[in-house]
C-alpha cells in the first residue's frame, strides 16, 4: 500500500489563495526513482505525441511528450498508479476524487535551455473550471532561474487569454525553438492579451522556487506561468507534470489547436459542458476518497 500523503491545512489553504505551492520532499524514494525512470524510457522510446525543438542554431534541445503514462513509459504508469500525485491533487482541489486530463514530460538537455515564455493553458485546454490542477515533479535539481515562475493568485482573475504572445515575447521566443512548445497563436476565441510581464516583471507578484528532486510543484491549471533559459547550463533538466481535474470541471467543444484529452486519444464521444466526473472512461480516476 502506498504511504499517506503528509499534506498540511496550511499548505492546502495557501494553495488555495495563492494558486501555487512548493511541497517539499513530498516524494518517496520509490516515486523518485519510477519518476527517472520514466522520463528516460520517454526520451529513448518516444511515442507518436512527442516532439523535439532547438533554435535556430540547432542548440537548446528540448523534448516534450503528452500522455507518456499511456504508453511510452510504463515507470511512469506505475507512478500515478501508486495513487499519491492524484491525491495530492484532490487534496489540495478539495475534491472528492481526481481524474487525468493530461501528463507531459519536458526533457531539457544541458547546455543552452530555451526559455518558455508567459502563457496561459487553459485557451489550450478542452476543460474549463477552478478544479483543475497541475502537479509539476523535477528528477533533477532545478534552480529557479529554470523552474516554472508563477504569477501569484492569477487563477482568480476569471480570464482566458488570447494565447498570441505580447510582442516582446514573441519576438524573443521567434527563433528560439519555444514557439513549437507554446503555439504563438489560435485558440478558442480572442480575448485579452496576455500582459507584457518579461517587460514589466516588477508590476507583478511573481512566486519562484529552487525545486529539488522529491518536491512537488503543486499550481492551479489557469495560472501565468513561464520558465528562464540558460546559454551553457550544466544538467539536463528532466521533468514531469500531470494535470488533474475534480468530478465537476467541465469539458467544453475543443479549439482548433486544443491539446487532446484521452477522450480525443481513445475516441470516446463526451458531450459539450459535461462534467468530467459523468466520463471517468475518458478521464481515468487516478484517486478517489473513502465514502
Amino acid at each position: 500500500m502506498a504511504e499517506t500523503v503528509n499534506i498540511s491545512e496550511e499548505q492546502i489553504a495557501q494553495y488555495q489563495r495563492d494558486g501555487a505551492v512548493l511541497l517539499r520532499g513530498i516524494l518517496t524514494q520509490r516515486e523518485r526513482e519510477l519518476l527517472e525512470q520514466g522520463v528516460e524510457e520517454s526520451n529513448a522510446h518516444p511515442g507518436k505525441r512527442s516532439t523535439r525543438a532547438s533554435n535556430a542554431e540547432g542548440r537548446g534541445e528540448t523534448f516534450l511528450e503528452s500522455f507518456p503514462s499511456q504508453g511510452s513509459s510504463p515507470s511512469l504508469k506505475a507512478l500515478l498508479e501508486l495513487g499519491r500525485i492524484p491525491e495530492i491533487a484532490a487534496r489540495m482541489m478539495r475534491t472528492p476524487s481526481a481524474q487525468l486530463i493530461l501528463d507531459q514530460i519536458f526533457y531539457k538537455a544541458a547546455g543552452v535551455v530555451i526559455p518558455t515564455p508567459w502563457h496561459q493553458d487553459t485557451p489550450y485546454l478542452r476543460v474549463r473550471g477552478d478544479d483543475m490542477i497541475r502537479v509539476w515533479i523535477c528528477a533533477d535539481y532545478s534552480p529557479q532561474e529554470l523552474t516554472l515562475q508563477i504569477i501569484r493568485g492569477s487563477h482568480r482573475w476569471g480570464i482566458v487569454f488570447d494565447p498570441r504572445l505580447s510582442a516582446s515575447e514573441g519576438n524573443a521566443v521567434r527563433n528560439s525553438g519555444a514557439g513549437r512548445m507554446i503555439q504563438l497563436s489560435g485558440g478558442d476565441h480572442p480575448g485579452p492579451q496576455i500582459p507584457d510581464i518579461a517587460r514589466y516583471p516588477e508590476s507583478f507578484d511573481i512566486l519562484r522556487w529552487d525545486v529539488e528532486p522529491g518536491d512537488a510543484l503543486i499550481f492551479n491549471g489557469n495560472m501565468l506561468h513561464a520558465a528562464g533559459g540558460a546559454d551553457n547550463y550544466p544538467t539536463a533538466r528532466r521533468a514531469y507534470t500531470s494535470m488533474w481535474g475534480g468530478p465537476q470541471l467541465r469539458y467544453i467543444s475543443p479549439p482548433d489547436n486544443a491539446i487532446p484529452t484521452l477522450a480525443e486519444v481513445n475516441r470516446i464521444a463526451v458531450p459539450f459542458d459535461s462534467a468530467v466526473g459523468d466520463y471517468p472512461e475518458a478521464f481515468p480516476v487516478g484517486w478517489k476518497s473513502a465514502p
